[in-house]
């Protein structure tokens, strides 16, 4: 694979890594709580916007794709918080498999 370039400048926007923990409720179930991994500094960038229609109320989706430097353990069950912006994160991939970043590509799911 090629080496790409990125420049390491860019990765200036402070996020919060969370993952998810299933706390017992007592009653059989589980409430979930989200809790922070480590802090880092990223790039976001919009990617696209789409219309979904469920239960006869537009819903619209963001995406973002957002640049981190690469880790080890980034999973699909977590999420970044950036303010009140929740992006949950839904794939992602090694820039040009160097192991010198990592793209998300995640949804908004709240702001």
């Amino acid at each position: 694979m090629e080496l790409q370039f990125f420049d390491p400048g860019l990765l200036r926007i402070p996020i919060e890594l969370q993952t998810c923990q299933l706390i017992p409720d007592g009653q059989g179930g589980a409430d979930e709580a989200w809790i922070g991994v480590a802090e880092l500094f990223a790039h976001i960038a919009p990617m696209n916007s789409s219309l979904r229609t469920r239960a006869q109320y537009d819903d619209q989706i963001i995406t973002h794709g957002i640049t981190i430097r690469y880790r080890e353990d980034i999973s699909l069950d977590q999420r970044f918080l950036r303010n009140a912006r929740v992006f949950a994160i839904r794939g992602f991939y090694d820039l040009d498999e160097t192991k010198r970043y990592l793209i998300c590509k995640c949804e908004e799911i709240s702001s």
